[in-house]
């Protein structure tokens, strides 16, 4: 995979098409989770409850979805929490800016340091909370979770698309061998 050197001598590599495929696909599911969260309330606003009801029901497994901890649009509460939303919103836009940040072709990761300290903000909103020293509010949550759910995006994209250069690198070794 790797390829030539450029003019100043340094080594990089090919961008892989599976890595197009990996990066839009994780994009468009997250895009799609945000829809979703967004669109149950719509849903119910525009009289589509079976529909609203799939979508609250498939969010609650990873939210308790709390009314007064949720942001309402026309009335109804999103489909997750103001911090989940956080999560969710922050992961789908770096998802959607990663590759003007970073080249597809790399898929080293960050160090570990940095996705800790990018949850420190929430552990902090949540502990001073929980210690009664702070309120925190729907935009101290939304506002931890954008930036937890962005970093982590640094880690999955890279992630997903090694795991698939490296099944993708053995699928084709396997095909050669079969064939010679």
């Amino acid at each position: 995979m790797a390829v030539g050197t450029g003019t100043t001598g340094s080594k990089h590599r090919e961008i892989a098409p599976a890595a197009f495929l990996i990066w839009g696909g994780v994009t468009a599911f997250a895009l799609l989770l945000v829809a979703s969260i967004l669109g149950a309330p719509l849903a119910v606003a525009n009289n589509h409850p079976a529909w609203a009801a799939t979508v609250y029901h498939a969010f609650s497994y990873v939210c308790h979805q709390l009314p007064e901890r949720s942001f309402h649009l026309l009335g109804h509460p999103l489909a997750v929490c103001s911090r989940c939303t956080g999560l969710y919103s922050g992961f789908a836009i770096a998802s959607l800016t990663y590759p003007l940040v970073r080249s597809l072709s790399r898929t080293d990761t960050p160090a570990r340091r940095w996705l800790l300290l990018a949850a420190l903000p929430m552990a902090v909103d949540v502990g001073l909370d929980v210690i009664g020293v702070w309120r925190n509010t729907y935009y101290s949550r939304l506002a931890t979770g954008l930036f937890l759910g962005a970093i982590a995006a640094f880690y999955v994209i890279p992630g997903l698309i090694d795991l698939l250069n490296i099944n993708w690198r053995g699928l084709r070794r396997r095909r050669a061998a079969v064939s010679s």
